[in-house]
């Protein structure tokens, strides 16, 4: 779990130093994608991608 709060720790540390905020969705997205395969399995992102979005 720490790795886990390390990453974050460093995707806040980047978007605030460097003023990337328009990047903050794209990560919450690619977060919950990551989430919901880790967690649901790997038939949740293939469909997705079968569904094109």
């Amino acid at each position: 779990m720490n790795k886990v709060r390390y990453v974050f720790q460093e995707m806040s540390y980047l978007i605030k130093k460097h003023k990337l905020a328009f990047l903050l969705p794209i990560f919450i997205v690619l977060s919950l994608l990551v989430f919901a395969a880790y967690y649901v399995g790997p038939a949740i992102v293939t469909t997705f991608i079968y569904a094109g979005i």
